[in-house]
């Protein structure tokens, strides 16, 4: 019986000390398992740039990163990561929809193609926009995309939260000469050659000579939406590698000049202007081409040297000569109101003096053109006008050529 007490009392104290041990137990609760599983977790950030090849951007051997180049970004851990599921930002600006991007295991890194398409064409826009500089200097973040499809944060940087920077080429210095060349080269022979040439002259009495016929209205306009929408296609496919930069807008900014030159030019065809009446009477004198004239010179020339020497005709040397002078004389007063007077009065005015259509037409040139050229700079796309200032650019080549109807009977 005692050994069956004793065996009862050390069972009771056993079971008396369990709730003492328990209480002495560390926590268990999910909670505190998960914060001290993500204490222990490595914080992923950048720690390195580098090119396609695995050389840091800072190295002399790196490859020069602009775009269609690939952009390595190096991070710690070693995990494997989805490189669907982040986020490429520079200079604080997202560029999303790089097809292609990849985790290299190697490098451990994330490798961006850096390449412009439709869907991220805007953001290029922002970070190359009005571009000052061949090179100009990009941070670099990551941000992580949220499973509910909101905007990702740059969040994801550099120890201490510094993001790595490194020199994104914007223009490759041959490139830039090539372009320039070849713009300069158009320029040249649009614009250089306009005193010489009739390229954007009108020609309606050809017994005036290329660099005194007066300047067409028409054509001037032409010439100039022609050399600003080649200018800046070059300019953009220097910049961004695309070929396809031409849009609709562009076709249609031609097309009304275009149509505009050639209704002139209708309308003067079919009208009688004082140019036609000038234009019989000097072939009616023989002169039919400004070779005509340069061979009367010629030919009184000729006759002046000839009185130098012996000779027994002088009365019909001088005579010959006043014959030639006093075609010359006519011919200079025929023309004479008809020669150039300045590209600036020859667009704005008509046999009337200034005429409110021609300023319009040069007013609204100009101004959409530099408007034009500062949105190809500052936004690398040609501009997509509005419905209404279309209609103006028509209405105003409407009205100036509407306008040509009495000018051509004055």
């Amino acid at each position: 019986m005692k050994q069956r007490a004793w065996l009862i009392a050390a069972l009771w104290l056993a079971a008396g000390s369990v709730p003492a041990c328990a209480a002495d137990a560390p926590p268990t609760s999910i909670s505190q398992v998960a914060q001290a599983t993500t204490a222990t977790k490595t914080e992923l950030m950048i720690v390195g740039l580098q090119d396609s090849e695995g050389e840091p951007l800072h190295s002399a051997k790196a490859q020069a990163i602009g775009l269609t180049s690939k952009l390595a970004v190096v991070l710690s851990g070693t995990d494997t990561l989805d490189a669907s599921g982040y986020v490429l930002f520079l200079n604080g600006q997202p560029i999303t929809d790089l097809d292609g991007t990849f985790f290299d295991a190697k490098l451990h890194a994330l490798v961006f193609p850096l390449n412009r398409n439709a869907a991220n064409a805007s953001e290029w826009a922002v970070l190359l926009g009005s571009p000052t500089q061949l090179s100009r200097t990009v941070s670099v973040a990551l941000g992580q995309k949220l499973p509910s499809g909101g905007p990702a944060t740059p969040d994801i940087t550099g120890p201490k939260g510094q993001r790595p920077v490194f020199s994104f080429t914007v223009l490759s210095g041959w490139r830039l000469v090539v372009a320039l060349v070849v713009v300069i080269a158009m320029l040249g022979f649009v614009w250089g050659s306009a005193k010489r040439t009739a390229i954007i002259k009108d020609n309606w009495i050809p017994q005036i000579p290329a660099e005194h016929q007066t300047y067409s209205l028409g054509r001037w306009q032409m010439a100039v939406w022609f050399s600003l929408i080649f200018a800046s296609y070059v300019f953009l496919y220097i910049l961004l590698n695309d070929i396809n930069t031409l849009n609709s807008q562009a076709l249609m900014l031609m097309g009304i000049s275009g149509a505009t030159a050639l209704a002139a030019i209708a309308v003067d065809a079919v009208k009688d202007t004082p140019q036609d009446t000038v234009n019989e009477s000097l072939k009616a004198l023989g002169i039919r081409t400004y070779q005509d004239v340069v061979r009367i010179r010629l030919e009184r020339d000729a006759r002046i040297a000839a009185l130098k020497l012996p000779n027994d005709d002088v009365a019909k040397l001088n005579s010959e000569i006043q014959d030639r002078e006093n075609l010359l004389q006519t011919y200079h007063d025929h023309i004479a109101p008809f020669e150039t007077q300045g590209w600036r009065k020859d667009l704005a005015t008509d046999q009337n003096g200034y005429a409110l259509h021609r300023i319009q037409v040069v007013s609204w040139t100009l101004l959409l053109g530099a408007i034009f050229l500062y949105g190809v700079y500052s936004e690398l796309t040609m501009p997509q006008f509005s419905a209404t200032l279309l209609a103006l650019m028509g209405i105003s080549g409407a009205g100036y050529v509407g306008f040509k109807y009495p000018e051509a009977q004055q």
